[in-house]
């Protein structure tokens, strides 16, 4: 990224065109509040000041002063740009308006102000202020010397350091000054009247002052001189050049009038009164002549000094232009016209070498202003581009945040369908369980009530069993002592039928379940969805049952037999520590079924031992179920 280097002290407000000026402080911690009391705000190198239109920034001094920088385009390229070095007073003109409208529409008028931009005269040169018809024209260029027969304006007025001689003032009798000094980050204006031989006075307030009806700016200077000329008549001048003295001259007063020309560097005025002086020899002796011939020698030394100093500003002024090298005439053409503003007579010669400066330097600011232009066109086009890629930018990013919204809108319409489908099915459990668990009391009821055969005992039972398997954890504990009750009723009324038609020498045997020691290959992925659906239920502190994981895991786990459960289970708590609980045991707690009828298997297949008594067995199931929980809460 390039770095701006021109030291620009003055900037206007919100956008290229304003002429809303503002200062830049110098000082590091005055431009951090200027930055506070500013922000949000942006700041611009004027039209009005003379600048390039492109936007500034701010930049903090910590060698150099603080000061205003251009802003680089995104390839890091500063704008071409002629500010540099401008100091706070580039923008007095623009703080003209700041200063006197208040002032101008309180008097009841209405006044519109112009910044002259010509060839001859760049913006912030001249300042018009039209009033009612009048016209107060401000000359704040130095460089520029005022037309004073030439202009339409009703009052002209003087801005710092813009030089009127001494004839034009004399024969005036005043003229008005403008300054501006500044205060914090504005520059508040000052006037002042300055009057012949006598200089310019400041003491005095914009309040004071007005404008008269013919478009003249009365300051209280002018009010004490005009009441003075009119009580004791104008003073009389010095006169022309060659044009004889009337009436008796004071020798003492002319000597000290071409002392003080020669030291306000009065030119023309030193010529005009050394003019007169030589008139005035033959009509002096003794030494009122000695003193006349010491001033009439001191002002041709001085004239013969300003005469060589002429010669050579315009012998360089020649050459410049001759070799066409515009800085240097530009240098040079504003300190000749200082110069021979207090001297008027100039020569053919000289004339037209300032003609043919004047020639090159309108030249070559109409090449500038092409350039300018064409910078501008390239800026214009620049910041085209950019816009048109910001917005292509924007349209994808929209683009891709509409996709993402819809992504998201189908993703939580799914979720929502899939939970709606769980609740659904979660509903259809909950009424099919509770249905089993009507059946449940009904049936428990039938068998205590009616006097039954044993296999209508037998058949209810059983459908007891299957109704009490459906309802689940549903059941009260005391509906589950009755089913396990009715339950054991049938184990012995089966046991006791099979051993009065056995034989008498054969001994009853139980039922038994052989477990292979290994897994099944085909039951490996079951074992392994039943083992994370326990641990699951471990970490949320539940129990479980063959119905709820059959639920739960779906297609993971198919029909199977009760030797296929015990030995899926027994592959689960395979590795189970000694001293630790069974997984098993969650489902053996939430299954009082299982617990009696299969889990003793499980026990005896991992060579442990189960308590005789089922109520015993169920205490221990729900120990081992309790640490389960604690053991597996962080896992």
């Amino acid at each position: 990224m390039g770095v701006d280097n021109r030291q620009i002290q003055t900037a206007v407000l919100a956008d290229p065109e304003s002429d809303d000026p503002v200062v830049c402080p110098t000082d590091a911690d005055e431009l951090d509040e200027f930055r506070e009391e500013f922000s949000g705000t942006t700041f611009w190198c004027g039209i009005l000041l003379g600048g390039c239109g492109g936007q500034l920034l701010t930049r903090r001094g910590n060698v150099r002063v603080s000061h205003f920088a251009h802003f680089p385009d995104p390839d890091g390229v500063l704008p071409s740009c002629g500010r540099r070095s401008r100091g706070v007073a580039s923008a007095d003109h623009l703080y003209v308006r700041a200063a006197t409208q208040g002032w101008l529409r309180g008097q009841g008028h209405t006044p519109r102000y112009r910044y002259i931009d010509r060839d001859d005269a760049p913006v912030g040169s001249l300042v018009e202020i039209v009033l009612s018809g009048h016209t107060l024209l401000l000359h704040m260029d130095r460089t520029m010397p005022p037309d004073w027969d030439a202009a339409e304006a009703d009052d002209i007025i003087l801005g710092p350091g813009v030089q009127i001689d001494h004839r034009t003032l004399a024969r005036r009798g005043y003229v008005n000054r403008v300054r501006f000094v500044s205060e914090g980050n504005q520059r508040v204006m000052m006037l002042g009247t300055e009057l012949p031989h006598v200089g310019t006075d400041w003491d005095f307030e914009l309040a004071d002052c007005t404008v008269d009806e013919h478009g003249r700016l009365i300051t209280p200077v002018v009010t004490r001189l005009r009441a003075a000329r009119a009580d004791e008549g104008q003073t009389p001048l010095p006169r022309p050049r060659g044009e004889a003295v009337e009436g008796p001259v004071q020798i003492g007063a002319l000597t000290r009038l071409i002392d003080t020309a020669v030291r306000e560097k009065e030119t023309g005025a030193v010529r005009q009164l050394r003019d007169a002086a030589e008139l005035q020899v033959h009509r002096c002796e003794g030494q009122a002549l000695e003193h006349l011939q010491r001033a009439i020698d001191h002002a041709n030394d001085w004239i013969g000094q300003q005469d060589r100093t002429r010669r050579r500003f315009f012998t360089r002024l020649d050459e410049a232009v001759r070799h066409s090298h515009v800085f240097e005439v530009s240098t040079l053409t504003p300190q000749i016209r200082r110069f021979i503003l207090r001297d008027e007579v100039t020569t053919p010669q000289e004339t037209g070498i300032l003609d043919a400066a004047d020639t090159l330097l309108g030249e070559a600011r109409r090449l500038a202003a092409q350039e300018r232009r064409k910078a501008e066109a390239r800026r214009a086009a620049q910041v085209q581009e950019r816009e048109a890629r910001r917005a292509a930018q924007a349209e994808e990013r929209e683009a891709l945040r509409a996709t993402q919204a819809e992504e998201r809108r189908a993703r939580r319409a799914a979720e929502a369908q899939e939970r709606e489908a769980q609740l659904v099915a979660q509903a259809q459990e909950r009424k099919a369980r509770n249905r089993a668990r009507g059946q449940v009391q009904s049936i428990t009821g039938r068998l205590r009530r009616e006097e039954l055969s044993a296999n209508e005992q037998k058949q209810l039972i059983e459908d007891l069993v299957l109704a009490a398997k459906e309802a689940g954890d549903l059941l009260s504990a005391d509906e589950q002592r009755k089913v396990d009750k009715w339950t054991e009723k049938l184990t012995e009324k089966s046991g006791q039928d099979a051993a009065g038609k056995a034989s008498p020498a054969v001994k009853p045997q139980q039922d038994k379940i052989t477990i292979p020691a290994e897994l099944p290959a085909h039951l490996a992925s079951t074992a392994a969805a039943v083992r994370g659906a326990l641990k699951k239920a471990a970490r949320g502190r539940t129990t479980t049952s063959w119905d709820r994981l059959e639920h739960q895991l779906g297609s993971a786990l198919p029909p199977l037999s009760s030797t296929e459960r015990i030995q899926i289970l027994v592959q689960i708590d395979r590795p189970t520590a000694g001293d630790e609980p069974l997984l098993s045991s969650l489902l053996a707690a939430g299954d009082p079924h299982f617990a009696c009828q299969y889990y003793r298997h499980v026990l005896a297949a991992l060579g442990l031992d189960a308590p005789d008594d089922d109520e015993d067995l169920r205490d221990v199931v729900e120990a081992d179920a309790e640490q389960v929980f604690t053991d597996r809460r962080f896992r």
